[in-house]
């Protein structure tokens, strides 16, 4: 049976478009979130990214939610972040235990 520190963090975090628009100035800098950070940090199991029309979307597994919570903390994160808020998007994040 594995302990409570065992378990792994699920973080999904999300971004809505208020305009279709925006989705091109926004995909190439998720792209490289998701390979040139979230990919190189410590603590990560694995990522998946996903995108529709207005939607992107990063969900990650991570070691533990330190190892999460570290990266949502980094440069390259908070960067990505106010850049899409700029461009309108509403920003979700949403950290919990893997099931």
């Amino acid at each position: 049976m594995m302990g409570e520190s065992d378990q792994h963090a699920l973080l999904v975090t999300s971004w809505h478009l208020s305009t279709m628009r925006a989705l091109p100035r926004l995909l190439l800098p998720l792209r490289r979130l998701e390979r040139d950070s979230c990919w190189a940090a410590p603590g990560r199991v694995r990522s998946h990214r996903w995108l529709s029309r207005r939607s992107l979307l990063l969900t990650s597994w991570w070691e533990s939610r330190e190892a999460a919570e570290a990266w949502m903390a980094s440069a390259a994160f908070r960067e990505f972040n106010a850049r899409a808020r700029r461009l309108g998007a509403r920003p979700y994040v949403e950290l919990r235990k893997a099931e």
